[in-house]
């Protein structure tokens, strides 16, 4: 009986050790720690979310600021992400132009791209206060206006609209670079300029005084080559890196519009992300934007720079000019933002009345 009575308390101390040696480990075992950056939400972690895939699709060329800033956030999100944010990434318009890319995004075929508020018109016609020609006279004035109140009116008619504006990014002021040398509204009578086929881009250079021929702007060079168009309109890094200045012994600070490139989304796709995810990727953008912003008004100083260096003749409207510049196109914003209803019109009076 005492025999087997201690066998019995024999195996019970048996068991227990193995019972704790079990839990040992795991209590000693270190816990895997987030990557560096990473969101850590109260209560909550990336750890425990689905790794995601998201399709971002953009028509930018790849040596554009605005591609090389997407590719700069892409890396920061997948690092703060611990990589379970990656993205399938198309660049240069691989998979369609500015409208077909838009669209793909609105109707879920992309999840994310990159455009500009004029093709967002189709979608939001107050995009058009937006892209009204001579709104913006600085950098600080677009900081102001895109990131205020102007900005987040804008964002909820995009939302509603099915489209989130995440942030944008600059591409820079649009200047004219042309074959004959352009110094006031007399001069620009007539001169044949490739434009994009949007409605406020082609008012604005018409109100200027050229005639338009709308086409893709990979088609510009060889048109201005062969004698079809003998001016071309753009910000400066595309001017620049696609070599106008081989062709073009002239350059115009029209600065008649400002490009930004927003990031936008399928609103359906950014609604289903995990609250951790948008924090991630919201937070690395707005890092990311702020660089883009000023390396993109560094650059443009740079880019003038190096036209004048290349013998490129750099111009600006006369006095006269600008002051018929400046009254036509009052007109013309109080005439177009008056068909997109009371809110847009307050939000210009708002734009307005901090131009002074």
């Amino acid at each position: 009986m005492k025999k087997t009575l201690a066998f019995v308390l024999a195996l019970c101390m048996v068991f227990a050790l193995c019972a704790c040696g079990g839990n040992a480990p795991a209590k000693e075992e270190p816990t895997s720690e987030p990557a560096a950056g990473a969101a850590a939400p109260a209560g909550d972690s990336s750890d425990e979310l689905k790794p995601i895939t998201i399709v971002f699709a953009t028509p930018n060329a790849n040596a554009n600021i605005e591609s090389e800033y997407a590719q700069k956030w892409i890396a920061a999100v997948e690092e703060k992400s611990g990589g379970k944010i990656t993205f399938d990434y198309t660049d240069s318009g691989a998979l369609g132009n500015y409208e077909e890319l838009l669209e793909g995004t609105v109707n879920g075929v992309y999840d994310m791209t990159i455009t500009e508020p004029s093709y967002i018109a189709t979608y939001v016609p107050e995009s058009n206060l937006l892209s009204l020609p001579m709104l913006y006279s600085s950098y600080e004035e677009v900081d102001w206006i895109l990131d205020g109140e102007v900005g987040q009116w804008y964002n909820e008619k995009c939302r509603a609209a099915g489209i989130e504006v995440l942030n944008y990014f600059y591409c820079g002021f649009r200047y004219i670079i042309s074959e004959k040398e352009i110094t006031s509204l007399d001069t620009a009578k007539n001169v044949i300029i490739r434009s994009p086929n949007i409605q406020t881009y082609l008012d604005t250079l018409q109100m200027l005084g050229f005639k338009c021929e709308t086409m893709a702007f990979s088609e510009a060079y060889t048109a201005m080559e062969t004698g079809v168009i003998s001016a071309v309109e753009c910000p400066l890094q595309n001017l620049y890196s696609t070599g106008y200045y081989q062709l073009c012994p002239y350059l115009l600070g029209s600065r008649h519009m400002f490009s930004a490139n927003s990031i936008v989304a399928n609103e359906t796709f950014w609604a289903g992300l995990a609250p951790e995810y948008k924090e991630i990727m919201t937070n690395a953008l707005s890092e990311i934007t702020k660089e883009e912003r000023t390396e993109c008004a560094a650059r443009e100083d740079q880019f003038l720079a190096d036209f004048a260096e290349k013998g490129t003749a750099f111009n600006e409207f006369d006095d006269a000019s600008k002051t018929a510049i400046n009254e036509m196109f009052a007109s013309y914003w109080t005439d177009k933002v008056a068909t997109l209803g009371e809110e847009a019109v307050s939000m210009l009076n708002i734009i307005i009345e901090h131009k002074g």
